[in-house]
Formats: C-alpha cells, structure tokens, sequence
C-alpha cells in the first residue's frame, strides 16, 4: 500500500535512519480544510457517495490515506463495499484519524530532535526504547488503532524528551585538569576543604579549586585539550569552569585570576575552544592563543605574543592588541594605548646544543635596549613542559645556573621594560651538562674540633675519595689507595684553624676545616666559645663595658681576669664540665688582659688576651644613589658594608656576601619609603634611608595657544604650550602647526618658573591661512611620553 508515494516500509526505514542520527521529514496526513468544516461534534465528517466517487478517493480526500478505505467502512456500519452504493450517506473518523497522526508525527519530532543532540550515543537505551514504541504506534495506525497509536507515540515522546536530557548533560558535562608541572612549593583548596594543601605533580584539578604558587615556584595547568597554563611564582587562581561537548569536541574554560600572573598557551586538539579570562573592573575578549597576564593591587597587565587578536575593556574604554603588544590598566582607569613590547634578546653562550663540563653553566644573551630586566627559564623539553628554573627581574644579561643534574636543558630569555611587560622571547637553545655534580668525599678525623692539645707538634688525619686531588695549606696531599691521608703542623699558642680541600675530576670541590685550642705547657688551657664577638683569635669585643667571657677549662678551677699591674676584675668558678662564665668590667676602649686558671692541686695558668669596646655603627655605602623620581617598576640597591654585619631592607633580612649587598625593591605609584639597617656582630646599627617616587604617567597637558590665528604674508608665529608633571618636564617640546595646507615643525623652550613653552616660528612670507597646532609632544626626565593630537 501506498501513502503519497511513500510505502509503510518506507517510513519504517525512515524511523530507522532517524534512530541513526539522519535527518528526514515527517509526512502526517493533515485533515483537509473541507472535510474540517463539515466535521461534526462527534468528530465525523458525513459525505454522500457520489456515482462514480470510491471509498478510495474519499479516504484520501479527508483521511489523507486511500488505505484507510476500511475505516470508512467501519464508521458507516458498512459489511462490504458492496454495501457503498450512489447516494448512500457516509460517515468518516476525520478527528480520530488527525489526532493519531499528529501524535505520531509529533513524537517523531522528538526522536529527531534528541538524536540530533547526541542521543544515540550518550542515550542509546532510552533513544531505541523511543524509536520501538515509535514503530508501534505507527502499526496501531495502520491498524485502524487510533487510540493505541495515540497511547503508543506519547510513550515514544517522553522516551525521546529522557533521551534528550540525558545527552544535553553529557554534552554540558563538567571536566578536569591536571598539575602537569611544578616547580618548588604549589598548593590548591577546593571548596569543601578548610585549609590549603600540598598538590604533587599529576594532581587533578576540579571546577572552582584554587591553585596557588609560593616564593620561587611555578605551576603548570593542563586542561583536556592541552592548552595550558603557567603560574609565576606568588600566584593565585580559581579555576571557576570547565566544560567539554564530546561530540563536537568543543572545550569552554573560565579561570579568575586573584593575584600574580600566568603565561597561556591555548593550542589544544579541540575544534572549538572558548578561554574565558576574570579579572575585577576589566573585560577580555581573548581570541590570542599566546599571551602573558598579570594582577596586583595596583592594576593588570596584559602581553600577546598571537596574530589573533587580544581585547581589554576598563572604564568604558577599550584597547585591541595584535602580535607583540601590550597594555596596562591602572586601578580604576582605562586601557592604556598599546605598547610595543622589546625585542626578543640574541642567545649568546653555551652554543646551541652546546655540552658543559661543570656542575653549573653560564647562561648569556646580548642586552636589550631600554631593557630594566629580563625574564629567563630554563625547561626540560623544548616546549617548557617542565620547567626547572624560572628567573624574572635578572638585572644582568646572564645568569649562572646551579643544582642541574647530568642531561640536557632548554633556555630561552624575554626582556622586561619599565612597565614590567615581557616582550617576545628568545629563540629556544639547548645546553647540556655531561658531569659529575657530587662534591668528593672528605672527612677529618684528627683533631678533634675544639680540643685543647699541648703537643708542639698536631697530626691531621682523614679520608677522602682516592681519586681526588687534596690540598693542604698551599700544597697536594698524598692520598692512600683506601684514601687515608696525613699531615702535620706546628701549631701556634690560642686558636688553631685548619681547612683541608678535596676536588674530584670533574671539578667538583669539598672543603673541611677543624678548629682546635694549642696551649703550650704553663699556659692556661682554655678554648673560649667560638661564638663570641671577636676582632681575633685571642682580642674580643664588645658595645659596652663589661665584657662577657666564656667558655671550657678544667674542671672546678678558679678563673681570674686582671690587667697587667692592675688588681683583680673579675672571678669565677668553672663546674664539673669545666664551663666558666665571666663579666669583665673594661676601664678604657682598648686594653690587655690576663686569664689565669688555678687547678684543684694549686698550679697556675696564664693565658694573655686583648678587648676592645667598639661603638661605632656599621656604615652602609650605595654603589649609586637612588634617584628621587624613576619611571621603572623597581629599584635595585647594591653596595658595601662591613663584611659581618646583618642586613635588613624594609624590615626583611637579606644577603651579605664578604661586605657587598644586592636586593630589588618593588616600587608603587607615588612616593616609596625606603630604610636599610646594619647591626655588627655587638649590635650596634646603622640606618640608611632615602624616598624614591615612582612615576609612569606622561605630562599633563594644561592649554595651549597659538598667535595671530591667521597669517596673511608669513612672519612670525608665537606658540606657547601650558604643562605640569610631578617629575619635571624637558626642556624641549616639539611642536607642529599648519598654516593653511602646509606644516611646519619646530621645538618649543620651558621657562621652568611657569611650565610654559614658548617659541616663535619664522614662517616664509607664501604661508597664508588659518594658523592651527597640530600635535605636541611632552615628555618628562623620567622618560615618560605622549603626543597630543588636536583636530
């Protein structure tokens, strides 16, 4: 039997390609408008057969369908065709027929619309449980079942509506990323956690957790489609979404950046991608798949490195950045303009591919141009997968590497300018190290450290790795095939110090030393503690009087200070151990003392010493003086200062290496407070401070005027240009006028008194027309800049 040209076979096959994932229309019979308009309440049109009229026709004029013959029949109360004869008055099921034929359609609509959401792959069970009751319904149709089609296509429906929620839920479905990389200490916490905890490398990471990089570390975020992400040290960042659509292969990632700054590299497998940066007050369009970002209190920073494009909106300005641009968005203020970041430095040594015969290498580049740092990493694979060391802010253009293991490394360099942006990087080098990194074995087992010994002459013992090369106070050491050795030494009366050095043949160097009293016999034997503050072995100091004394003799002996012709200072006894404490008032800045110690059996022993009183502060002295007014983001402090002496810089203790000092110091916009403090070992402190303001704003432009406003024959034209900057202007601005179509360019002087340029151009006697300033350029001595433009 037909249908319209279609068979009950062919929409059998159609309900099974719609299963499949095709897509097919669905041919309902529709009531036609006449047979609608005759139908009665009872739901039946009623006809008279006319001569030469068959059911055929009339089943499918109403019912859309000639098949359907027999429910004309039927509804009539007719036996036969027979018994349908001219004039014989028919009635016809139209609405029984149309509401089976809706229901039927409608439910394969369904069916279409959830197979084409992923239904048979996400919801193989509920879609085939529709398409069955689906083939159901269509039979009970045929069958002249209106009422089982209709029961039938509505279970088919609602299978088809479950069908479709299950696969929009897979397609929507929330995903997970992974640590694939850290370098030093990394932490997350997730909602549900009450405090941050350790995250080793391979941690998976979930919707809304925090990651977070301490001092000196980095971190690696992978997500699903290999796009990724590098925290910087001091970073913080929520990773708010991540989705993923299997059956388009799309991913959707949504990450907060709290504070700190991450470098992104979106290059995944997936055809669609959607990254989506939050940042407060400021608004992302990022189609980039290469950029750097950066947030602190004072504001963001964005870099991109792509030819797509990067858009950043604040404070209802916007700014779109193209390949190897930049901008910064101060708090509360819109985009800067665009700034070209530096050009990418020239590696310079090791060689690429380079092999290195120490445990360290050095790392260099040629220098940037109006460079204020650079940023280097060093990575175990040549995309920086696993990075092992990661430098921002080097002051100089290279770098000594050290703790790398025996393989192979990869290094690249980007340049820092005063605004903090990383311009584009270096190309990607490889160096590697093919040595022994393990310092050789030294051990010193005679003297004792601290012992007290009286023989004129002391044998230093010890072992060492066979192969080594042992020096000894300026000579080589013979060295056992087991690696004993020996030597001896004539010691001097007080403290002894002895260093023995072994290097091994890659290089590598071990350096022990020992520490032992030699007291010849009738002198006191005392070993005074290594800790006291002293300008020699046997010549303490101190801040003020009295001088504290202590240390290890015999035992229960009496312990007597005084100066050579003087009486007794001070006294005490040593207990069982031999420990003694002693105060020891001093009479002048400098003198010589005498210890004695009497034993138990009454001998007495005399040992000599010096003390000294030194109230003078350490002095702190800068390589160069900080300047007032800087344009760059930082400050770096480098000088001298007594070799011993404890540093702090704005309260936070750091390196003194043999009396040279180097430390960066973050500045903020305006003025920065800035104090150092030395304390030698007697505590005395000296204190250097100095106010460094920073400044990245150009000058302001306050007015400007242009005289006569017309010329008629040339002449002289007098311009005068009104500005205020906190950091002083130039003495030069450069100015540009036109003069009916021509231009004329020339430089304006500052009377400081005022902060106005003035200067009179001599224009040549053919310049005629209306007298307009086109742009000036201010610039302050910070090297902070902008052209102003007037239309």
């Amino acid at each position: 039997m037909m249908v319209r040209g279609k068979s009950i076979e062919g929409r059998y096959v159609r309900a099974r390609c719609i299963a499949a994932g095709m897509f097919l229309v669905a041919l309902v019979p529709m009531m036609p408008p006449a047979a609608a308009a005759a139908a009665t309440s009872d739901g039946m049109v009623r006809v008279t057969l006319k001569e030469g009229q068959s059911l055929r026709d009339l089943a499918r004029q109403h019912l859309g369908d000639p098949n359907l013959w027999t429910e004309i029949l039927k509804a009539s109360g007719l036996a036969s065709v027979a018994d349908a004869r001219p004039g014989i008055e028919l009635r016809i099921p139209v609405t029984q027929v149309s509401r089976a034929a809706k229901a039927v359609a409608s439910a394969l609509d369904h069916i279409q619309a959830a197979t084409q959401a992923g239904a048979k792959v996400f919801a193989a069970d509920q879609i085939d449980e529709a398409v069955s009751l689906h083939e159901q319904a269509q039979a009970r149709r045929q069958a002249g079942d209106w009422d089982g089609a209709i029961k039938l296509a509505g279970g088919a429906e609602k299978a088809a509506d479950k069908a479709l929620e299950t696969a929009s839920k897979a397609r929507d479905a929330a995903v997970e990323a992974l640590l694939s990389d850290r370098q030093g200490e990394v932490e997350g916490r997730r909602p549900r956690d009450l405090d941050w905890g350790d995250r080793p490398v391979k941690s998976v990471l979930t919707e809304e957790e925090r990651v977070r990089t301490l001092s000196r570390s980095t971190a690696q975020i992978t997500f699903r489609d290999e796009s990724r992400l590098r925290l910087s040290s001091n970073s913080e960042a929520v990773i708010m979404r991540m989705r993923a659509d299997p059956l388009e292969r799309a991913q959707e990632a949504k990450v907060n950046l709290i504070e700190g700054d991450f470098y992104a590299l979106l290059a995944g497998k997936s055809r669609r991608k959607t990254f989506e940066l939050e940042i407060p007050n400021v608004d992302t369009q990022i189609n980039s798949t290469n950029f750097w970002v950066e947030r602190d209190k004072r504001g963001s920073k964005f870099t991109n490195y792509d030819d797509a494009t990067l858009e950043v909106a604040s404070n209802g300005a916007s700014v779109t950045l193209g390949r190897n641009e930049g901008t910064v968005v101060r708090a509360g203020q819109a985009p800067s303009e665009t700034i070209g970041v530096l050009a990418k430095p020239e590696l310079v040594s090791p060689a690429d591919d380079g092999t290195i015969f120490n445990a360290g290498a050095v790392l260099a580049w040629n220098a940037v141009p109006d460079s204020t740092g650079y940023w280097l990493e060093i990575g175990q694979d040549s995309i920086f997968q696993h990075v092992v060391e990661s430098r921002w802010g080097l002051q100089r253009n290279s770098m000594e590497t050290t703790g790398l293991e025996i393989g192979s490394y990869y290094w690249r360099v980007a340049a820092l300018d005063k605004f903090g942006l990383p311009g584009e990087r270096s190309e990607t080098w490889r160096f590697n190290i093919r040595t022994d990194t393990v310092p050789p074995y030294l051990a010193i087992s005679e003297p004792a450290d601290g012992a007290v010994l009286r023989e004129p002459v002391v044998t230093v013992q010890g072992t060492t790795e066979p192969d080594a090369v042992l020096s000894f106070r300026g000579e080589v050491l013979k060295v056992a095939p087991d690696g004993a050795f020996q030597a001896s030494v004539v010691p001097v009366h007080g403290v002894n110090e002895i260093a023995v050095s072994a290097v091994d043949a890659a290089g590598n160097r071990t350096e022990r030393t020992r520490a032992f009293v030699h007291t010849p016999a009738g002198k006191a034997a005392v070993a005074y503690d290594p800790g006291l503050p002293r300008l020699g072995p046997l010549h303490f100091v101190t801040n003020r009087s009295p001088l504290t004394l202590s240390g290890t003799t015999e035992a229960n002996a009496r312990i007597g200070v005084r100066s050579s012709a003087g009486p007794l200072r001070a006294s005490a006894f040593s207990d069982a151990r031999g420990r003694f404490v002693l105060t020891v008032p001093l009479a002048v800045d400098r003198e010589d003392l005498t210890l004695s110690v009497t034993a138990s059996n009454g001998v007495v022993t005399e040992d000599a010493f010096q003390a000294s009183i030194d109230r003078e502060a350490p002095r702190i002295q800068t390589d160069a003086e900080p300047p007032p007014v800087t344009g760059t983001e930082w400050l770096t402090l480098s000088g001298t200062v007594e070799p011993d002496a404890q540093l702090t810089l704005n309260g936070k203790e750091i390196d003194n290496s043999g009396g040279r000092f180097e430390e960066r110091v973050e500045l903020v916009s305006g003025p920065n407070r800035i104090e150092m403090q030395a304390t030698d070992r007697v505590g005395n402190t000296g204190i250097e401070r100095w106010q460094v303001s920073l400044d990245q704003d150009p000058p302001e432009l306050a007015g400007q005027r242009v005289e006569p406003k017309q010329m008629e024959k040339g002449g002289r034209l007098a311009v005068e240009v009104t500005a205020r900057d906190k950091s002083g202007l130039r003495q030069a601005a450069q100015v540009t006028v036109a003069v009916g179509g021509e231009v004329f360019t020339d430089y304006l002087r500052l009377s400081e008194a005022s902060g106005v340029y003035r200067g009179t151009l001599t224009l040549p006697a053919g310049a005629r027309g209306p007298a307009v300033l086109k742009d000036v350029l201010l610039e302050d001595y910070v090297g902070n800049g902008r052209r102003y433009r007037f239309d």
